[in-house]
């Protein structure tokens, strides 16, 4: 019996938003190794293929149907079965279903699974999650907080649960001050203007609403400072409206999608992150890459990338009244968020480089794969 000197990989997951663009990263790396033969199959996407760096490696657009498509688990058996698939990796509850079906069905010995901090409320679909991620040879989670939730709340088996952080790549993500120049004569800011941005979609969990309540506070009381978020989507004149309920809606700029995050990082003083839940949040670790002082609401799995008044600053849950009063600290003192910023770019190094990332997933591809050959529950020849 002759086995393949790599591995074949599909990548099954959906592409509507910044964040999983940055996660092709891993695929792309994994693919440029040499080692395996990747390929992403997408549910939909909303946005040109080459954005996705299409060229560089094969992506299959799967065009799923609103709600439930029966079309989608025999789409994948098919890519499965035609290209040989050894290891198929499907990402959070939007792909779980069709993704572990249709792997199933075309006899893929090793199924992966990740999460990445949210998962149903109801238990009828936490039934249906849990069913699916027992047919899966590993679940990973990107936080320590998120495997404490899942054992605690579906009961999973911790044996089965994986911790593989994100990660970002360095090299896209650096402090420049010719950036923060540039950053603020694109989009009409002076080099003087004190600018508090984060960056995320317009989603209830992401909480902007704490962010525009506590630069209210602030420029009510006399303080100077604008306030910029990066994203599109249904809410954003939920949030207009909310600034100009306000009055800080002359102080409000919205900036849309935008692909050069590490342009916009570097135009910001300070970011903040108000979520009501996180797993290991990408957008937090491009902030640290970039050096930039940080607020974020202790919750999930932020105080594992942040480290309270050494790389960056904790707030509580949705109290915006403490989110000023950090805000309005780090205005105040540009040492201390020089400090932190230096600090939280350290440990970004130190913990979360790409490489650290992949090395752990291939770790994982290569430990489940060589189980299956030992255990004889796979038999696959060229």
């Amino acid at each position: 019996m002759i086995y393949k000197p790599y591995q074949s990989i599909l990548f099954s997951t959906e592409c509507k938003i910044t964040r999983k663009i940055r996660r092709t990263e891993i695929n792309f790396n994994l693919y440029e190794c040499g080692k395996y033969d990747c390929k992403i199959a997408l549910m939909n996407c909303t946005f040109p293929l080459e954005k996705l760096g299409a060229e560089q490696l094969p992506i299959l657009l799967l065009n799923k149907k609103p709600g439930n498509d029966w079309r989608i688990p025999f789409k994948i058996n098919r890519i499965c079965r035609n290209n040989r698939i050894d290891i198929v990796h499907t990402h959070s509850w939007g792909t779980l279903i069709e993704g572990v079906m249709g792997a199933k069905m075309a006899g893929v010995p090793v199924l992966v699974h990740s999460e990445y901090g949210t998962f149903p409320s109801e238990w009828k679909y936490r039934l249906v999650e849990k069913t699916f991620w027992s047919l899966t040879n590993r679940l990973v989670v990107v936080s320590g907080d998120l495997k404490k939730r899942i054992r605690q709340s579906i009961q999973f088996p911790p044996d089965r649960l994986r911790i593989i952080y994100n990660s970002v790549d360095e090299t896209k993500f650096f402090p420049s001050h010719s950036l923060r120049v540039q950053f603020r004569r694109v989009f009409g800011f002076s080099q003087k203007d004190f600018i508090v941005g984060t960056i995320g979609r317009f989603h209830e969990v992401k909480n902007h609403e704490m962010l525009l309540r506590a630069a209210a506070k602030l420029i009510h009381n006399g303080h100077d400072l604008q306030v910029v978020l990066v994203s599109k989507g249904q809410r954003e004149q939920v949030l207009r409206d909310l600034s100009a309920s306000l009055g800080i809606a002359n102080r409000l700029h919205f900036l849309g999608f935008q692909l050069d995050i590490n342009l916009i990082m570097n135009g910001l003083d300070v970011f903040a992150l108000t979520s009501f839940s996180e797993g290991c949040s990408t957008v937090l670790l491009e902030a640290m890459f970039c050096e930039k002082a940080i607020v974020a609401t202790n919750v999930g799995g932020n105080p594992e990338l942040i480290a309270d008044r050494y790389t960056g600053l904790l707030v509580g849950s949705n109290d915006h009244e403490q989110l000023a009063q950090k805000i309005l600290f780090l205005k105040k003192n540009q040492d201390v968020r020089n400090d932190l910023g230096k600090n939280a770019r350290r440990i970004a190094f130190e913990k979360f480089r790409l490489n650290k990332m992949v090395k752990a997933y291939e770790e994982l591809y290569s430990y489940e794969y060589k189980k299956c050959l030992v255990f004889g529950t796979y038999n696959k020849t060229d």
